[in-house]
C-alpha cells in the first residue's frame, strides 16, 4: 500500500516535471517568435529609413547642382558640399539595413547638409535680389544718361541752328546792282571792242548784327565761257574752303549803316574779249553777296 502511494506520487512529480519543461518551451518559442517578429518588424522600418535617406540624398544632391550663383567663393562651397552628399550616398549604398545606428547617424548628417544647404539658398536668393536691384538701378543710370546724352544733342542742334542763323543774320547783302562797261573817254558802253574797264557800282544793306569794321570786298569778273578775268592787281581769296580767284578787290570801312559802293577792273591788255554775257559776282565774309549779268556786242 505504501509503495502505491510513492509509485502515484513518482508519477505526478514527473507529470509535473514535464508540464513545466512543455511550458518552458513554449515560453521560450512564443519569446523567441516576437523577438522575430519584432527584429522583422525593425529590419522593415530600418530599410524604409534607408530609402527615405537614400532619396533625401539624391533631392540634396539635386539642388546643390542646380544652385548657381557669379560668386565664385560661393561656388567652391557648394561644390565641397555636393561632394559631401556623394560620399554620404556612397556610404548608405554599403550600409546594410540592419545597422541602424550606421543609418541613424548617416540621417543625422543629412540634416545638418539641409541646414546648411538652406543657407546657401538663402544667400543665392540675397545676391539675386540684391543684383536685380542693381540691375534696375543700372538701367535707370543708363536711361538718365541716355536722356542727358539726347538733351545734349538737342541742345547742340539748337546751338549749331541758332549759330547757323546767326552767321546768315550776319551775312551782308547788296542791292541796286549796276554792271556797266567804261570806254577810254568814261563813258558806258555796250560794244566790246570800246570797253577800257569795268566798272561795278552797289548799295551794302544795312546790318546791325554783322562784325564792324574793315572788310574785304571782292569782284570777280567771268566772260562768256566762265573764265574770271585778271590783271596785275588780281589774285585769290578763300571760298569755303578753296582759293579761288578774284578780279578785283576793295577793302571799306563798314559800320553797319548802309553804303554805297563802286568797284573798277582795268583791261592792261589789248582788248581781245569776246561778245556774250557777262557776269559778275561779289562776296565779303566768306560769302556770295550779289551777281549780276549784261549782254555785251
Amino acid at each position: 500500500m505504501m509503495e502505491n502511494k510513492n509509485t502515484n506520487l513518482g508519477y505526478k512529480v514527473t507529470i509535473i516535471l514535464l508540464l513545466l519543461i512543455i511550458a518552458f518551451f513554449i515560453f521560450d518559442k512564443m519569446k523567441t517568435s516576437k523577438l522575430q517578429k519584432e527584429t522583422q518588424e525593425q529590419v522593415i522600418v530600418t530599410t524604409n529609413e534607408k530609402d527615405s535617406l537614400q532619396n533625401e540624398l539624391q533631392n540634396l544632391y539635386d539642388t546643390y547642382n542646380s544652385l548657381k550663383t557669379n560668386n565664385e567663393v560661393i561656388n567652391d562651397s557648394l561644390l565641397a558640399q555636393k561632394q559631401k552628399v556623394e560620399k554620404l550616398i556612397t556610404q548608405l549604398k554599403n550600409t546594410k539595413s540592419t545597422d541602424t545606428y550606421k543609418i541613424k547617424q548617416l540621417k543625422n548628417e543629412v540634416e545638418t547638409l539641409k541646414k546648411i544647404m538652406k543657407s546657401y539658398v538663402k544667400q543665392i536668393d540675397s545676391l539675386y535680389t540684391q543684383n536685380k536691384i542693381l540691375i534696375t538701378k543700372n538701367t535707370e543710370i543708363k536711361t538718365q544718361y541716355t536722356e542727358v546724352i539726347s538733351e545734349n544733342q538737342e541742345l547742340t542742334q539748337k546751338k549749331d541752328s541758332l549759330e547757323q542763323t546767326v552767321k546768315v543774320a550776319q551775312k551782308l547783302s547788296t542791292y541796286s546792282i549796276q554792271f556797266e562797261g567804261i570806254n577810254k573817254r568814261g563813258k558806258t558802253t555796250e560794244r566790246i571792242k570800246k570797253i577800257n574797264r569795268f566798272r561795278v557800282c552797289f548799295t551794302l544793306s544795312e546790318n546791325e548784327i554783322t562784325t564792324k569794321g574793315r572788310k574785304n570786298i571782292y569782284l570777280r569778273v567771268t566772260k562768256p565761257g566762265g573764265d574770271v578775268l585778271r590783271n596785275s592787281n588780281s589774285g585769290f581769296f578763300n571760298f569755303k574752303g578753296e582759293s579761288i580767284a578774284y578780279s578785283s578787290v576793295k577793302e571799306i570801312e563798314y559800320n553797319g549803316n548802309q553804303q554805297d559802293i563802286c568797284m573798277f577792273y582795268i583791261l592792261e591788255s589789248e582788248n581781245d574779249l569776246p561778245k556774250g554775257k557777262y557776269t559778275i559776282f561779289l562776296f565779303a565774309d566768306g560769302y556770295q553777296i550779289g551777281d549780276y549779268s549784261i549782254v555785251l556786242k
